[in-house]
């Protein structure tokens, strides 16, 4: 039998004792969605919930709240694109008012703006809905009406 190598498992480290148990029931909802912004874990607020540029961790590595089955979908794209576009169409048209600039150069800067916009707000923003979902108790698998026409 050839030889395995055997790679210990991880595990997530325990609650600090200053915690209070997770009851499952009243969570602050304006806590959560500013320790998402800052990209934490939602109940404690100190170990980090994401992984990379847009993964979930599966647990929190200091209080070890599972969230990785939490799952944002299209929500984060929808509410980035929809935050980038309400910053950067006025500044267009108020750019377009006051200076009248060449198209190119003004599609060029805009572009380019949103683009930036997005890749830095799309992180935060997705910590966000993890951090709403999570203090709603939601996983994203839920169905709305009839359960035998959607499952």
């Amino acid at each position: 039998m050839p030889h395995r190598l055997r790679v210990p498992v991880c595990k997530p480290a325990p609650p600090p004792a200053n915690l209070p148990p997770d009851s499952g029931h009243r969570r602050s909802i304006v806590q959560s969605l500013w320790r998402g912004v800052r990209q934490l874990c939602p109940r404690c607020g100190v170990g980090g919930s994401m992984e990379g540029y847009l993964g979930i961790r599966a647990a929190c590595p200091h209080c070890g709240e599972r969230l990785g089955h939490i799952k944002a979908d299209d929500g984060p794209a929808y509410f980035t694109m929809l935050i980038a576009g309400h910053i950067v169409v006025p500044l267009v048209l108020a750019a377009e008012q006051a200076w009248h600039p060449p198209l190119e150069l003004q599609m060029a800067v805009a572009v380019g703006g949103l683009g930036l916009l997005i890749w830095r707000l799309l992180p935060r923003v997705k910590g966000a809905v993890l951090g709403l979902m999570w203090a709603h108790g939601l996983k994203g698998d839920e169905v709305q009406g009839d359960v035998e026409r959607h499952g």
